[in-house]
């Protein structure tokens, strides 16, 4: 009899711990799910953007820009622009509440350190197979237009206003670029994109490129 107690007593012992264990470890998860989460999405991330790559690398572009994380206004340039921005565009992002006027491409403010910059070698939205190529600062400076882009993720979207028309991207591709001055967009040449480069979080050595494709064209 004393036997037959004793194996059900190491019995329940044993549903014990388990039961103990698979609770601390599913606390554990829960206490540290956000980190998960995080480590999840970056590894998902990095291993869409090397297919993405290794299917557009032949239709790469090279452009010359280099953004940097400001910290704070004392680097920045105090020349203040004299009359009302002439804006041609708006750039829209609900995710990160993002919305900012886009100068002309010939205009002297049409700079990354005075405003979101429109690069030489980008297609306007109208343009069909296009890439319209914005880049911008990230920090803490009024100048850093582009520091929450970090916060965006795979399959977020995007809008652009131009010539009475709202333009809708998705993210498609988000990758990392050495700073060395030129930069390599990947994209495909058959969808018309829109692309934003800034510098990458916590990271002085290389600049993130978001890759849009674009969704679809409104009138408004």
């Amino acid at each position: 009899m004393s036997t037959r107690n004793n194996n059900k007593e190491q019995k329940e012992e044993t549903i014990l711990i388990i039961v103990g264990s698979l609770l601390i470890i599913i606390s554990l998860i829960l206490f540290h799910y956000n980190e998960i989460l995080e480590v999840s999405n970056e590894v998902y991330n990095d291993i869409q953007s090397k297919i993405f790559k290794e299917q557009t690398s032949l239709n790469s572009l090279e452009v010359n820009i280099d953004v940097d994380y400001v910290e704070s206004d004392t680097n920045v340039p105090h020349e203040e622009q004299t009359s009302t921005p002439n804006y041609i565009a708006f750039l829209e992002i609900d995710k990160i509440s993002l919305r900012q006027g886009l100068l002309p491409k010939e205009s002297y403010y049409n700079n990354v350190n005075f405003h979101v910059e429109i690069l030489d070698l980008s297609d306007f939205p109208d343009v069909v197979g296009g890439n319209f190529i914005l880049a911008g600062h990230s920090g803490n400076s009024n100048i850093a237009y582009f520091k929450n882009l970090y916060k965006l993720e795979l399959g977020d979207l995007a809008k652009v206003y131009y010539k009475s028309k709202v333009y809708k991207y998705k993210i498609v591709n988000i990758y990392n670029e050495n700073k060395d001055g030129a930069l390599s967009i990947y994209r495909n040449p058959e969808k018309t994109t829109l692309t934003l480069i800034t510098c990458t979080k916590d990271d002085k050595e290389h600049q993130t490129v978001y890759i849009l494709e674009l969704m679809g064209v409104e009138s408004y």
